[in-house]
């Protein structure tokens, strides 16, 4: 790469969903996390035209580090944009692989599974909020894996996984949260690694339907139309079709998607299914779900304590869930509660 060049146009990929809008925060933790990292920026030019065109501004490197940060604390400078394909090998070469080393270096299993769920939630954040692009969510596969070598071997407990989630009500805290959960559910009930890991990356992917729902709808405080509704009722055929037309997703996994918010007794959506017609992940997923929900502060309510949220599923909501695979999770969590 060399330093600052002369602007040139890029012709492929130069749509606004392939490109991640960056700051100065950004740049300062790629630099911390592999100083020989480098990656070119990008300026958005409209030229009068509908659909944006992305110029060349300059490769973010150790020669030009100093004059790209003095830039964007400037007033009125331009916004400045990296490339998922930059972006993706940052999250690879840098994040993750910075947690496999973790792994190498026997770090504490419980440090490196918050660390490897932080970059699950960046990941999801990407997609949610600042990326279109479904190919960021890839690397969410080697992200289980760690997460799952840490709750097997380090023989973690339900309060060391309910200490690391964030109780916020974000889309990527919600999925990184249920990640989690269905991973320790799935140990709980003697489930093979496979399984877990289908578990796990199900859990993280679940409920990016959201994202077809529209802003205005899912913020909401009041009571929503029958149309509003509608939108919500969609968004697990949504997700589950985003998941299929990635083309790389277990059957299982688009089940999850699709059927999580199926009820147990058949009182759910989108298709009304009962009992043992709901896949088994996603009767998994169902319980992972609603107790997050319980546990996070809502704007209709009030964050639970575990014990709380198990007790108020197993109690005010029959017919919900699968009564065997919630009575593993709440025996599971019991213990923990002090």
């Amino acid at each position: 790469m060399g330093n600052f060049s002369q602007s040139k146009e890029i012709t492929m990929d130069s749509i606004a969903n392939y490109y991640r809008e960056i700051n100065r925060g950004f740049l300062n933790k790629a630099w911390r996390q592999g100083p020989t990292i480098g990656f070119e920026l990008y300026y958005k030019s409209q030229n009068g035209g509908v659909e944006p065109k992305f110029l060349k501004f300059a490769d973010y490197e150790p020669e030009t580090r100093e004059k790209i940060w003095t830039l964007l604390e400037t007033d009125g400078h331009e916004r400045l944009y990296i490339h998922e394909n930059d972006l993706i090998a940052y999250y690879e070469k840098f994040l993750i692989a910075n947690l496999v080393q973790s792994l190498e270096d026997e770090e504490p299993f419980q440090k490196v599974l918050k660390d490897a769920y932080q970059v699950a939630r960046m990941l999801l954040n990407e997609y949610f909020d600042n990326i279109g692009s479904t190919r960021i969510l890839r690397s969410l596969d080697d992200v289980v894996d760690i997460m799952i070598v840490c709750i097997l071997q380090g023989k973690l407990e339900p309060a060391d996984i309910f200490q690391i989630t964030e109780k916020d009500k974000s889309h990527p805290s919600h999925c990184a949260n249920a990640g989690l959960y269905n991973m320790f559910l799935g140990v709980k009930l003697n489930l093979k690694s496979d399984d877990i890991q289908q578990l796990g990356l199900g859990g993280l992917l679940y409920d990016i339907g959201k994202k077809s729902i529209p802003k205005n709808v899912l913020e909401k405080q009041g009571k929503l139309s029958p149309e509003e509704w509608q939108f919500i009722r969609k968004h697990p055929s949504a997700g589950r079709k985003v998941l299929n037309d990635m083309k790389c997703y277990s059957p299982a996994i688009l089940k999850m998607a699709g059927e999580h918010h199926e009820k147990f007794d058949g009182s759910g959506y989108p298709l009304g299914l009962a009992g043992e017609k709901i896949s088994l992940f996603a009767r998994v997923t169902a319980i992972s779900d609603v107790f997050n929900a319980l546990v996070c502060n809502r704007s209709h309510h009030e964050a639970r304590t575990a014990f709380g949220a198990l007790m108020e599923m197993k109690e005010k909501m029959p017919g919900h869930f699968d009564p065997k695979i919630l009575l593993s999770f709440i025996k599971a969590f019991v213990p923990a509660k002090k």
